[in-house]
C-alpha cells in the first residue's frame, strides 16, 4: 500500500512539472544584427572615340614652301612675270611639329582611397612616345613619330554630378613628319593613347 502511495504521488508530480512547463511562458532572446552598405568607386572618363592631327600644308612642309610675294604683271599677249624657283625641294620637314596643351578627357568619380582622391595618368604605347605608319601599315616605311607630354596632378574626386566641375586632362603632342611622304592617314593599330584613373 505504501508502494502504490508513492508511486502514485512521483507521477502525480511529474504531471504537474510537465504541465508547468508547457503552460509556462517561454523568454524571448533578441539579437541584433548591423546592416551595412558599401556603394563602389565609380570613376568616369569622357574623351574622344579617336584623335586626329591635321597640321597645315605650311607646318608640313617647313622652310621648303614657295614664297609667294612675286607680283605678277600679265598682258594681253600671255605673258606675265616670271615666278622664282622655290627655296627648296618640296620634302616633309625635318623638324617636329608641337601643339599646345589639348583637353583630351575629363573625369567624374568617387574615391574610396584614404585622400578622397582621383589620381590620373596618360600614356602613349605604355610611355611618352611611338610611331604612326601609312594605313596602318606596319611594313611602310612612310612614318609619323609621336612624343606627348602631359603632368596630370591628383585632384579631389568630383563625385557623379556631371553638372560639377570636372578633372580635367590635357596632353601636349610632337609630331615628327621627315618620313612621311605620303598624304593620307598615319595610324599604328598596335598603339594607343592610355589613359588610367584611380581612387587613392
Amino acid at each position: 500500500m505504501k508502494k502504490n502511495f508513492l508511486l502514485a504521488a512521483f507521477t502525480l508530480a511529474t504531471a504537474s512539472l510537465t504541465s508547468s512547463l508547457l503552460s509556462a511562458p517561454a523568454k524571448a532572446v533578441s539579437v541584433d544584427v548591423p546592416i551595412k552598405v558599401e556603394v563602389p568607386e565609380v570613376i568616369y572618363i569622357q574623351t574622344y572615340k579617336s584623335l586626329t592631327f591635321r597640321p597645315t600644308s605650311s607646318e608640313y612642309l617647313g622652310a621648303a614652301a614657295p614664297v609667294n610675294d612675286t607680283d605678277g604683271i600679265f598682258s594681253s599677249d600671255g605673258t606675265i612675270t616670271p615666278l622664282p624657283p622655290p627655296s627648296g625641294n618640296l620634302t616633309p620637314t625635318t623638324g617636329n611639329i608641337p601643339t599646345g596643351d589639348i583637353l583630351v578627357y575629363r573625369i567624374w568619380g568617387t574615391s574610396t582611397g584614404a585622400n578622397g582622391q582621383i589620381n590620373h595618368t596618360v600614356t602613349y604605347n605604355g610611355g611618352n612616345s611611338g610611331t604612326l605608319y601609312f594605313g596602318g601599315d606596319t611594313n611602310s616605311t612612310d612614318t609619323v613619330g609621336i612624343t606627348i607630354s602631359a603632368n596630370p596632378q591628383p585632384q579631389t574626386a568630383p563625385g557623379l554630378d556631371t553638372s560639377a566641375a570636372p578633372i580635367e586632362g590635357k596632353v601636349a603632342f610632337t609630331f615628327n613628319f621627315a618620313s612621311a611622304t605620303k598624304a593620307g592617314t598615319y595610324s599604328n593599330p598596335g598603339q594607343f593613347l592610355t589613359i588610367t584613373a584611380t581612387g587613392i
